[in-house]
This record gives structure tokens, C-alpha cells and sequence, in this order.
């Protein structure tokens, strides 16, 4: 502020030496005045310049230091990923056809393994503990608690209500080795294959019932093929 204020001063007293017009002369004023001026140009230019503000520069990193930070930085990332994709989220591929349409062979998934109450309408991959020895991917159709029936034309009603099925193409032949209405015990799941007429379920004695301690997780998205990638419903 103190070397602004200077530059302002200056130009006051180079102003005093001008008339009204800017057209006057040192002549004008009296000798008195001159000296006066000049101490006052004396004066201001003894006085010290404006202190500068000193910038402290940060310090050059060793390459040590930096080879380190991103040994941590990529482990974090390892980590990261370890967590998600090992216990939140896995990969899945499809094995067979009963999924059909909504799933095909060859399709890549990702399951979330923390959905520990399916619901009707979720896709589920079960574990090998089903009956057929492998793991399956089936919808459930009801939970424990709810009560499910099945008529003899093949049409699915959950308590009560038709159940809306557009990725059933076909006609249900096989409504099970059960008499329907049937009411799921608790911690237990009814599930089918979307592919109904091609598909081992819960219509099967081999399979029956699903505990739901044997749910791995449930399909959330498709990866693969591209050109069918998005949310599996």
C-alpha cells in the first residue's frame, strides 16, 4: 500500500508544476515553493520500498517418496476392487437354457451376494446344494409365507393375484408333483426357470424346495453380450 500511495504523490506534485490547462510552467510559483517541492521529492524518494511478501516453494519430492505413494496408491486400488468383486459383487456365466429368453448361454453377470431376502420376481443364483449337484440360475416365483398356485392350464397366481410373467413365452405342460395352492414355508423359495417347459426347478422332486441359505446371490446386470448389456429382470 506504502509503494502505491508513493506513485499517487508523485503525480499530485508533477501536477502542481501545471496550471488548470496543463499548460503551466515551473516559473509560476516562487522559489519557497520550488524548494518545497523538491524536499517533498527528496523526501518520498529516500523512503524504503514496499517489503515484499516472501513465498515459501514446496520442497521437490524425492523419487523414493514418490515411487511409494503410488505403490500405495495402486494397493488401495487392488483392495478396493479385492472387496468389491470378492464379497459385494461376482461374476457369473450362464450354463444351459432354462433361463430363456430372458438369459441365454454364454451370458456374463454380475451377482450381488449381499441380498439375503430374495423376493418373487428376483433372479437367483443358487449354490450346488440344490439336489443337482451344480449351481443354478432360477427366478423365484414365491418366498416363504406366501401361497402359490398353479392351474392346470399352466397360469401362476401368488396369494391370491396372477402373477405377471412377460418373459414366459410358452404354455406351462408341468405344474409339479404338488397340490396346489401350496403355502411356502418360511426360509424357503419356490423358483422356476424362465424357459418353463425346458427348465429342473422346484417342480422337481430332484430340486423341491429351496432353502434360502443356499442363495449365493442375486443376477443384477448383464455384461455380456453388448449388445444385450443392462439390469436382468
Amino acid at each position: 500500500m506504502r509503494g502505491k500511495g508513493r506513485v499517487t504523490s508523485l503525480f499530485v506534485l508533477f501536477g502542481e508544476f501545471l496550471d488548470g490547462k496543463g499548460t503551466g510552467f515551473v516559473g509560476q510559483y516562487s522559489d519557497q515553493q520550488i524548494d518545497e517541492i523538491l524536499e517533498e521529492l527528496k523526501r518520498l524518494d529516500a523512503a524504503p520500498p514496499s517489503q515484499a511478501i516472501p513465498v515459501e516453494l514446496p520442497k521437490a519430492r524425492s523419487w523414493r517418496r514418490e515411487l511409494l505413494s503410488w505403490i500405495g496408491a495402486v494397493l488401495s486400488t487392488f483392495l478396493v476392487v479385492f472387496v468389491l468383486f470378492g464379497l459385494v459383487f461376482r461374476f457369473v456365466l450362464v450354463d444351459g437354457s432354462s433361463m430363456e429368453p430372458t438369459l441365454s448361454e454364454g451370458d456374463r453377470l454380475i451377482m450381488y451376494c449381499l441380498d439375503n431376502s430374495p423376493e418373487s420376481g428376483d433372479v437367483v443364483i443358487l449354490s450346488d446344494e440344490t439336489g443337482l449337484g451344480i449351481p443354478l440360475i432360477k427366478r423365484v416365483i414365491a418366498a416363504g409365507g406366501q401361497t402359490l398356485d398353479i392351474s392346470p392350464e399352466g397360469r401362476v397366481t401368488v396369494d391370491g393375484e396372477p402373477l405377471y410373467e412377460p418373459y414366459a413365452v410358452e404354455q406351462m405342460r408341468d405344474s409339479g408333483d404338488y397340490d396346489y395352492p401350496l403355502t411356502i414355508p418360511e426360509g424357503q423359495l419356490f423358483v422356476m426357470g424362465d424357459n418353463r417347459n425346458h427348465s429342473t426347478d422346484s417342480r422337481s422332486p430332484e430340486v423341491g424346495l429351496v432353502d434360502e441359505k443356499e442363495v449365493l446371490g442375486k443376477a443384477v446386470f448383464r455384461l455380456f453380450p453388448f449388445g444385450r448389456m443392462g439390469p436382468v429382470s
